[in-house]
Formats: structure tokens, sequence, C-alpha cells
């Protein structure tokens, strides 16, 4: 009698089936990332017309030349700081807060962009003349620059943020109590949406009686 015995052994290495693995992880967190950004952009949609709507139909109410300007890119951030007009804090006043509530962001932009390319350059500087001698204090003081750099930039999104909340406020006091005003202004820089739709919500109330705008 004749017993052949054949025996295969499998690879369980196969980097075939590793490389399908790997595909079916990336297509997951492909999709994943997909859906994520597909409902931010649906939410950052539905908030920018909500509050450009409310914005709009509120300057048009108060007798403004170009109610329009809710529906453009930056050109809106100095509308509604005109719509709040004179801040008044204490023995200080904000004439203008529209064009502060438009400059801020864009200065803070400005220098983050000028203090990272100084830092680049003071970095390439150093390691070039320095030589390794240098290269420590050349890192240490790009480190400390970065650092400042956020902090300015951090420090002028405060401000702007304090400026919100005041433009906010003295655009929903015709609309409705101080104290409320005061609410929804503060929720407004921490809650998602509530800006828009506080905007939205209110755009056809009455005005209160005393804060009625000056038509003109």
């Amino acid at each position: 009698m004749n017993y052949d015995y054949s025996y295969e052994y499998g690879n369980i290495y196969d980097p075939g089936s590793i490389n399908n693995v790997s595909e079916a992880i990336a297509a997951v967190f492909l999709a994943i990332y997909l859906i994520v950004l597909t409902v931010i952009l649906i939410f950052a949609l539905v908030s920018y017309i909500f509050h450009s709507v409310g914005l709009y139909t509120i300057g048009k109410r108060m007798g403004k030349q170009y109610p329009w300007l809710a529906f453009i890119p930056f050109a809106r951030d100095y509308f509604q700081g005109e719509l709040a007009g004179e801040i008044t804090l204490k023995n200080k006043k904000i004439k203008n807060p529209g064009i502060w509530n438009l400059v801020l962001p864009i200065a803070g932009s400005v220098l983050s962009g000028i203090f990272m390319v100084f830092v680049l350059l003071v970095g390439s500087i150093g390691m070039i003349v320095g030589g390794a001698g240098g290269v420590g204090v050349m890192l240490t003081l790009i480190l400390l620059m970065y650092i400042f750099s956020i902090i300015l930039l951090i420090a002028v999104n405060v401000v702007r943020c304090v400026l919100l909340v005041l433009i906010d406020k003295q655009i929903f006091e015709r609309l409705t109590t101080d104290n409320m005003s005061l609410v929804h202004s503060v929720a407004s820089r921490f809650v998602p949406l509530y800006e828009a739709f506080c905007f939205f919500v209110m755009r056809d109330k009455e005005f209160r009686e005393g804060k009625e705008p000056e038509l003109t």
C-alpha cells in the first residue's frame, strides 16, 4: 500500500491580505472624514445663511443704506458692528465698532504671519552664521518668538471676542431685555449656531420702546 501525504501550509503573513486590511481601514477613515467634513460644511452654510438673513432684515428695518452687505464675507463683520452703533464703556466710546470688528482679525493674522516669517528667517540665518555653537541659542530664540506670536494672536482673539459681545448686546438690546441681550451675546461666543439663530429668530421682532432706530 502506498500512502502519499501532501501538506500545504498557508502563509498567515500574506502581504496581499495585510494590504487589503490596510486599504479597508484607510477607506473607513476616509469615509468618516468625508462625513464629518460634510456635516461641518452644512453647519457652516446654515449658520452663514441664517446669520446673514437676520442681519439683512434687522439692518433693513433700521434703515441702513446697504443691508445687502450682510451677505458678503468680511463686509458682514463691518455691517454687524455698524448695526450696533457707537458703544459706550463708562467714560470711553467705541465710535466705529464695525471697522474694529473688521480690522482686528485681519491684523491678528497679518501679525502672526509676520512673526512666523521672521522666526524662520532668524532661524535660517542663525544656523548658517552661528555654526554649531549658535544653534541652541537660535532654537531658544525661535521658540520664544513662536510663543510670543501665539500669545499675541490669542490676545487679539480675546479682544475681538469681547468686542463682539458688546456689539451683539447693543443690537439685541433693541429687541429684547437688557439681561437677555447679555445672555444671548455671551452664549453666541461659545455655542455653535447660537448667534446665527438669534439674529434669524429676532429679525422681525418689534423694537423695544425707546430703542427704536432713527430712520433717515
